[in-house]
């Protein structure tokens, strides 16, 4: 199964369970990759969180059973939730009704449709890359991290996600900890200040990071990348907006063709020194990657 068409697979298991429990694990394996790549690829693709996009849908249907007749309590009940207040609550939120005034013969309602993948070939710019072998990485930095209940709000594809990055990092350059970890930087690892994501199955974490093999400050926290196969993409522009938008075409254009497969749940930004707000800025986006069986 080809990668578009394994997305699409996703799609379609978790549209068959929507009145029921969406295992996105099972979900992601249709797409051969784990939860955590999953939950970060479909944000940047559909331009909207995996939660986000469950709920919509299933509030959606909802509405369908509700224009049919069905009583609030059944359908509520259907799709998960477990009062009508709460019920009313969420479909009041996305729909901008009662899900009484959507009972009513010839109410108009507001569905939002399912997503669909596919690939287009769009004449766009090249996008750089290379293939590189790096030895294993300890990263030395300190570290945001958001739940997967929360929307994902850490995803540079959302203007949100965007805001709280540049929080982050705004933080981090005013207590000095940006010129702290610089020190610490000791070359066994990409050169720059990395901004590194870590995609678990639970949620997802935003680390400000340097490589570094020199003893870690009691504020900093670790991690260890294993070694492997890494495809580094150039990105240029302002990094507030080329790096979303690098992540975007690396999976809807590179990703499909390529070949290769994402072998870990970790990507890292590298930000060398300069001005993160020029139009001729050049930063990367390394990504862990692996051979697909039969390409």
């Amino acid at each position: 199964m080809g990668w578009i068409e394994g997305l699409n697979a996703s799609v379609d298991y978790i549209e068959g369970h929507l009145d029921g429990d969406v295992d996105i694990a099972r979900a992601a394996s249709f797409a051969s990759c784990t939860e955590g790549q999953f939950r970060r690829i479909f944000s940047y693709l559909a331009g909207m969180g995996l939660a986000e996009y469950v709920r919509k849908r299933r509030l959606s249907c909802a509405a369908l059973d509700l224009s049919r007749g069905d009583r609030v309590l059944d359908v509520a009940l259907r799709y998960g939730y477990s009062s009508p207040t709460a019920f009313n609550r969420a479909f009041q939120e996305v729909l901008g009704m009662s899900p009484s005034e959507a009972r009513c013969p010839g109410a108009p309602l507001l569905v939002f449709p399912r997503c669909t993948f596919a690939l287009t070939v769009t004449g766009a710019e090249p996008l750089p890359w290379r293939v590189v072998p790096q030895q294993g990485m300890r990263l030395v930095g300190v570290s945001a991290s958001c739940g997967a209940a929360q929307g994902d709000p850490l995803v540079q594809m959302s203007s949100s996600g965007r805001e709280s990055l540049s929080n982050l990092w705004e933080r981090a350059s005013q207590d000095g900890v940006i010129e702290r970890l610089v020190a610490l930087a000791d070359g066994s690892g990409p050169q720059g200040i990395l901004g590194v994501n870590v995609s678990k199955d639970d949620g997802q974490s935003y680390q400000i990071a340097v490589a570094s093999s020199r003893e870690a400050p009691v504020w900093a926290d670790e991690m260890h990348v294993p070694s492997g196969l890494w495809a580094v993409f150039d990105c240029t522009g302002p990094c507030d907006t080329a790096t979303a938008e690098c992540y975007r075409r690396i999976y809807s254009e590179w990703l499909p063709s390529s070949g290769y497969k994402l072998s870990g749940d970790v990507s890292i930004e590298v930000y060398p020194q300069g001005d993160f707000s020029s139009t001729s800025y050049r930063s990367e986006i390394w990504m862990p990657i692996s051979k697909r069986i039969g390409a």
